[in-house]
């Protein structure tokens, strides 16, 4: 859907809240979609959905964008990833908090855990047993620091995520 510049600058003048334009130019725009393959990578300040396409053959290390108030982002999995981590890094000096919840797959008793990530955590390693579907959220409500939530299907209830204080 594109918009006639008369109609694209009408629409940029309407918006006052600088989060709102920004995620309304993305969708207009067509950015805020990356893979993340077998590679280390940067997650680029325009991503809000990043992909894990690939299972990374050896520990790939994953940097966040800088933590700005009012962004958000979500890694999602779309393969098994089963033979390597992802380890996801800060930008220069934010950190995370908040949670991640786990479930072993095809378990009907509920078998899981809550990984606590405690306020100054500079790195989340997600270990190499995840499964397709299962996400993790980034929000930024304050500039420096990434509150996480997330539902990660795993296969085994040892194989959830780390931190790194």
């Amino acid at each position: 859907m594109a918009l006639t510049p008369v109609a694209k600058l009408a629409l940029e003048s309407t918006l006052t809240e600088p989060s709102a334009y920004t995620e309304v130019k993305r969708i207009l725009e067509g950015t805020g979609y990356q893979a993340l393959g077998d590679a280390a990578a940067t997650i680029d300040a325009t991503t809000t959905i990043a992909v894990c396409t690939a299972d990374a053959g050896s520990s790939r290390v994953i940097t966040m964008p800088a933590a700005v108030a009012g962004t958000t982002l979500r890694v999602i999995w779309q393969v098994e990833q089963a033979t390597s981590d992802r380890v996801f890094t800060r930008a220069g000096s934010d950190d995370f908090v908040g949670a991640i919840f786990t479930s072993k797959a095809g378990n009907a008793a509920g078998d899981g855990d809550v990984v606590a990530v405690t306020d100054g955590t500079t790195a989340i390693t997600v270990v190499d047993d995840v499964n397709p579907g299962s996400y993790i959220d980034f929000h930024c409500a304050v500039a420096g620091q990434w509150v996480v939530t997330g539902q990660l299907v795993i296969d085994a209830v040892a194989s959830v995520p780390t931190i790194t204080p």
